[in-house]
């Protein structure tokens, strides 16, 4: 047993031999979807992996100053990273708060379905890794001033997590870290999900015999480019193209960012009772209340400030809860299609609603754009937004906006017989350069510029020619995006008590 007041190289060498086999096998994992582009993509990836493992460093110090602590840590650290670098590389897939719900309610029969040879033997020899280091460690015995060396662990973990804003975004959603951070997300999220709030109060007007009310919630997608509000290039081939599409080029979004912009849509909150958004229920409760079937799809996380409008539907459904905005791989919304169409199916009931939350014109735009819709070129190759030119910047995010003409067409088509409208309103725009500004989020003008569109079937204009009147009226006026509420409950045939027709694009008002 050592007795020297300076730890033992042995100790030293141990924790760095568990550093790069953990960095390797647990965080490099997460960079094979960004394959390197040239010696500078090479370097980039090379430093944020030296640089996370600075943190596994830490992590694995941490858990084996005490031998007793790194046969019981040791080994549980390791089987869990086995796991999920298997489940990322083999699926793609990424902890969040989505995955951890849809993991704690999944059956039995569906886990037995992704367990396989290969990850038994994978997760077996990650354990028999372990063992050795554990033996290693208990050789050791020991080490002098073990608090003092969990502290500094602590110290340089702690500098290391928070000293950086970037590198505290990427480590963020690495292991271990980003596994405590989507636990605790998840439970913030029960927290909240139950708060008391009221139901708009809402009255019958002429409601229909039967009714399909789509909504689209976008995202980042911007008015000025869309083809249907005149932009130069043809980002809306097949909308252009489709009878009954009412594009509303003038809507001003009240937030730049989702977690405020969408509770904002939802809800009869407007710009002088912006608080409705936390004190209401959704338009989904009113329908219910209305003898409404309601579905909620989404294409992104839950987000804590709105998941409680998600369960107020009667089906939730999460095509993709294992990915993330900060893990890049393919993510289209052309997958939110099957569940519908399987929705349209099962679902029975004279009056239906969906509501479809898609991942849109999101960074990185590359990984939202499917096959086929890559019109524009050259494309952005580089994560970092800033790191590449304007043109191809353009270039990737008009292609998001092909992908959305795609995916808004396909989900009409699947209504186009029935009784229907389809609202599409992006949460907010997106800044593409101007002023310096890129992305969303930062209160620029031109991401307070939502897209925004109206389609109804043939039937749903021949029941009600006077609100389709009115829309075709409306459709060039300048409204907030506090129209969204009060024009889709109008469109059923409701509207909310006291509520006068300014906000209402199915009735005619005077200016």
């Amino acid at each position: 047993m050592s007795r020297n007041r300076f730890l033992p190289m042995e100790y030293v060498w141990l924790v760095t031999a568990v550093t790069v086999w953990n960095t390797l096998c647990f965080v490099l994992p997460d960079f094979f979807d960004n394959p390197a582009d040239g010696w500078k993509g090479v370097l980039t990836i090379t430093f944020y992996v030296s640089a996370l493992a600075v943190g596994q460093f830490a992590i694995a110090a941490f858990l084996s100053v005490s031998r007793y602590v790194a046969a019981v840590s040791l080994p549980l650290y390791a089987v869990l990273g086995a796991v999920l670098a298997y489940y990322r590389v083999a699926f793609h897939a990424t902890v969040n708060p989505v995955l951890v719900d849809a993991t704690l309610h999944t059956n039995p029969g569906t886990v037995a379905g992704v367990i396989s040879w290969q990850l038994a033997v994978w997760v077996i020899l990650q354990f028999a890794v372990s063992l050795l280091w554990v033996r290693w460690r208990w050789r050791i015995g020991r080490i002098p001033c073990p608090w003092a060396v969990s502290l500094v662990s602590v110290g340089v973990f702690a500098l290391w997590f928070w000293g950086n804003g970037r590198l505290h975004k990427s480590a963020g959603q690495r292991f271990p870290v980003h596994v405590i951070r989507s636990v605790a997300e998840y439970a913030a999220l029960q927290r909240t999900r139950n708060l008391p709030r009221e139901l708009p109060d809402v009255q019958t007007v002429c409601p229909p015999d039967s009714l399909d009310i789509v909504m689209i919630i976008g995202e980042a997608a911007r008015a000025d480019h869309l083809s249907l509000n005149g932009y130069g290039r043809q980002t809306c081939p097949r909308l252009s193209g489709r009878a009954n599409v009412v594009s509303l080029p003038h809507i001003r979004s009240q937030h730049t960012h989702t977690a405020s912009s969408v509770p904002h849509i939802l809800t009869p909150a407007d710009s002088l009772s912006p608080e409705k958004a936390y004190s209401m229920h959704s338009f989904i409760s009113c329908l219910s209340r209305q003898g409404y079937r309601t579905a909620w799809l989404s294409n992104q996380d839950y987000g804590r400030t709105y998941s409680d409008f998600i369960y107020e539907a009667d089906t939730v459904v999460f095509p993709n809860a294992s990915k993330t905005v900060f893990v890049f791989h393919p993510w289209y919304d052309l997958d939110l299609l099957p569940p519908l169409k399987g929705l349209l199916l099962q679902q029975t009931g004279a009056h239906r609603l969906y509501v479809m939350h898609a991942i849109g014109s999101h960074w990185y735009y590359n990984n939202h754009v499917p096959d086929g819709c890559e019109l524009f070129l050259p494309t952005v190759i580089n994560r970092v937004i800033t790191q590449n030119d304007s043109i191809s910047v353009i270039n990737s995010y008009d292609n998001t906006i092909v992908s959305m003409d795609q995916f808004v067409d396909s989900v009409i088509s699947l209504f186009s017989e029935r009784n229907a409208v389809v609202f599409y309103l992006s949460d907010h725009g997106e800044s593409l350069g101007e002023d310096g500004n890129w992305l969303h989020a930062a209160g620029a003008e031109e991401t307070k510029c939502p897209a925004a569109l109206v389609w109804y079937s043939d039937r749903y204009a021949q029941l009600f020619p006077d609100k389709v009147a009115a829309l075709e009226a409306n459709h060039t006026k300048r409204y907030r995006t506090d129209y969204l509420f009060h024009s889709l409950l109008s469109a059923a045939g409701l509207r909310v008590v006291g509520a006068d027709a300014e906000n209402d694009l199915f009735c005619q008002r005077d200016e």
